[in-house]
C-alpha cells in the first residue's frame, strides 16, 4: 500500500476548498446586492 503524502491529500482536498471559498464569496456578493436592492426598493416605496 503507498504511503499518503502531504501533495495527496494537497489534491484530495483542494478542489473543496476551492469550492467552499468560492461559494463564501458568492454568498458575500448576493448579500451586497440584496442589501443594494432592498434599499433602492425602500428608497422607491417610502421616499414619495
Amino acid at each position: 500500500m503507498p504511503e499518503s503524502s502531504s501533495v495527496d491529500l494537497i489534491r484530495l482536498f483542494g478542489p473543496f476548498a476551492v469550492y467552499l471559498v468560492m461559494l463564501v464569496a458568492y454568498y458575500v456578493w448576493e448579500g451586497k446586492r440584496e442589501k443594494r436592492l432592498r434599499q433602492q426598493y425602500e428608497e422607491a416605496e417610502y421616499g414619495r
